[in-house]
């Protein structure tokens, strides 16, 4: 018998092991973490200037109403951005509401300036059927 219980060892450690690795990957990840993967996608092709990618990360709503080239208004300013990065990610509203803050830390030089300045723009992310999208400013 304990040949028996020997022998099918390593099938059960086999099929333990696709059971734990089903049960993790069935885990939701925590939504700052989901964010933070789409919003470093859309600011990389914000720094592209790339204006059909960052308009795909719009919500469906805002995209049913104003074309990407509205959109790209919002960054007219763009050009003068040297770097960019994500800075805080609160999910707070998460649960209740699908709404998340996101702040990006831009660095820039304008015309006619002698130093770098930096400015945080806070962005809003909203949840749509699971998938999170940035809600434009109004």
């Amino acid at each position: 018998m304990v040949r028996m219980i020997l022998r099918r060892l390593p099938a059960l450690s086999l099929g333990g092991l696709a059971i734990f690795m089903t049960a993790c990957a069935s885990v939701p990840q925590p939504p700052e973490e989901a964010v933070r993967v789409r919003a470093e996608a859309w600011l990389e092709a914000l720094m592209q200037y790339d204006v059909d990618a960052i308009y795909s990360y719009t919500d469906p709503a805002y995209r049913s109403a104003h074309s990407a080239r509205f959109y790209s208004k919002n960054y007219a300013g763009r050009n003068m951005w040297i770097s960019a990065a994500l800075g805080d990610i609160q999910c707070d509203a998460a649960d209740d509401f699908g709404v998340c803050k996101v702040d990006v830390l831009a660095t820039y030089r304008g015309f006619n300036m002698k130093e770098d300045m930096t400015t945080t723009l806070r962005e809003t992310w909203v949840a749509v059927d699971g998938v999170w999208y940035t809600q434009p400013r109004q």
